[in-house]
């Protein structure tokens, strides 16, 4: 998914922003939280990779159908890790990650409207939801 790609490149800005810029007479990579923000960057692509290719896998081998859940988790979990991660890496760019030198604001202005693209969240947050009770109470 293009968000994907969003998140991975803003996470590549993020590591070489904070390896060359000095704060306080440090690199900003030396500072905890910084390493805690790329640390967190890649487990959330990663999480978001591994569902996306899980349900292309179902689709390949099942059909759409039987993806349809994982197909409802990646367009809520995919958009909000992508904001997640491109709001760090332009808090390590500063007023920087604002300008239009760097296209962090332009990715996550494209996040944004990426999470309305096929409906609100709630929607299908109440599908799934329906699906978890299916499964779950079965009395």
């Amino acid at each position: 998914m293009r968000l994907i790609g969003m998140a991975e490149r803003a996470l590549e800005s993020m590591c070489a922003r904070a390896s060359q810029r000095e704060a306080f007479g440090r690199k900003l990579a030396s500072f905890g939280t910084v390493k805690h923000d790329i640390a967190d960057a890649r487990v959330l692509i990663d999480q978001a990779r591994l569902l996306t290719l899980h349900a292309a896998m179902l689709m390949d081998t099942k059909g759409n159908k039987a993806a349809k859940k994982e197909i409802a988790m990646i367009k809520i979990a995919a958009p909000k890790m992508a904001q997640h991660v491109i709001d760090r890496a332009m808090q390590v760019h500063g007023a920087l990650g604002l300008s239009g030198d760097v296209a962090l604001a332009q990715c996550y202005a494209w996040s944004r409207v990426l999470s309305f693209a096929d409906g609100p969240d709630e929607v299908r947050r109440s599908a799934r939801e329906g699906n978890e009770f299916e499964c779950v109470c079965v009395c």
